[in-house]
């Protein structure tokens, strides 16, 4: 796969990113690395930029371990669900079968 470069603008910084992903998820990633850095900027005004990088990268890292655990659990569930399903499936296969009406 090809690289693409693209520059980003992250706190106010032009950074060039090289990647396989395509331009365009590149600045969705730098979008949100920013945001979170703003916001952090906002409410922590006396942190220097290498405390402020750190702490934009824990804010993002606790979202990423966060939704990672949430989809795992709901992988889990699925399967749960689908196996449900398969045994009930195979319960009203033997127990369930319908006899013709007796015509009158």
């Amino acid at each position: 796969m090809e690289k693409t470069k693209t520059v980003v603008s992250i706190g106010g910084k032009e950074y060039t990113i090289c990647g396989t992903d395509s331009a365009e998820y590149i600045h969705r990633v730098a979008l949100h690395v920013n945001k979170k850095l703003t916001e952090l900027k906002k409410a922590n005004p006396d942190l220097n930029n290498i405390q402020l990088a750190m702490l934009t990268s824990l804010n993002i890292a606790d979202e990423y371990m966060k939704t990672s655990d949430e989809l795992a659990a709901a992988k889990k569930e699925l399967e749960r669900t689908q196996k449900e399903v398969e045994r009930l499936e195979k319960g009203a296969g033997t127990t369930n079968r319908t006899t013709p009406f007796n015509k009158r």
